[in-house]
């Protein structure tokens, strides 16, 4: 029986991801792209690929030795979500990236995805800057099950990963809402991706300072 429920709220969840994923927000003001350390990357994910399709603003970087499958290891979380979309340049052209990411449980949980090109990690020239790295986007899923669903919340999603984070790698390894990157650079004008406000059931809140999590 508990199988059978659970198999019940999987489907409704993998039902009600691919909804909202056709549901993509307004594009904000300052959705763009980001070029550092000879990288570019857009400042939010997409729902699609294409620059009108804008979700959940980039909060998270992962640095130093990063890579997506030794964060999503580390991290533990095993429930996945819809597809949503990155474009990043590596230096070798622009290229669409998915991911479904991983959420921390079901129905109502903190839901992260990761973005990096097929070696699963970015890096910077100099690799001094950020080493290898992955961009990441944080936002909540409430009632995605039952209903009525909401989701967004950006800060508190981000606060929750961080946590998580500094469980994994330390407290030392994790800045939240970090003002500058290792080399000094400013991450509010890098990003560019302050925001707060509500469409339909999605509430964006992104303060536009970025958690940055170490990675040996």
């Amino acid at each position: 029986m508990r199988f059978g429920r659970l198999a019940t709220a999987v489907a409704c969840v993998v039902a009600l991801a691919f909804a909202v994923s056709a549901n993509a927000a307004t594009p904000p003001a300052n959705f763009g792209l980001v070029s550092y350390g000879g990288d570019t990357w857009t400042n939010y994910d997409l729902t699609a690929t294409n620059m009108q399709s804008v979700d959940w603003p980039v909060d998270l970087i992962f640095w130093g030795n990063a890579s997506i499958s030794k964060i999503t290891s580390k991290i533990g979380w095993i429930w996945s979500g819809s597809t949503l979309y990155e474009q990043v340049n590596d230096g070798a052209g622009p290229v669409w990236v998915g991911s479904g990411g991983r959420k921390n449980t079901i129905c109502t949980d903190t839901h992260y995805r990761l973005y990096a090109d097929a070696d699963g990690h970015l890096t910077t020239t100099p690799a001094t800057l950020l080493g290898n790295y992955v961009i990441g986007t944080a936002h909540l899923d409430r009632n995605e099950c039952f209903g009525p669903a909401t989701f967004g919340f950006n800060e508190q999603a981000e606060a929750t990963v961080a946590a998580r984070a500094r469980a994994a790698w330390g407290t030392s390894a994790v800045v939240e809402d970090a003002q500058f990157l290792p080399d000094g650079t400013p991450t509010f004008a890098l990003l560019h991706n302050q925001v707060s406000y509500q469409e339909g059931n999605h509430y964006f809140d992104n303060d536009g300072y970025p958690t940055l999590i170490h990675v040996p």
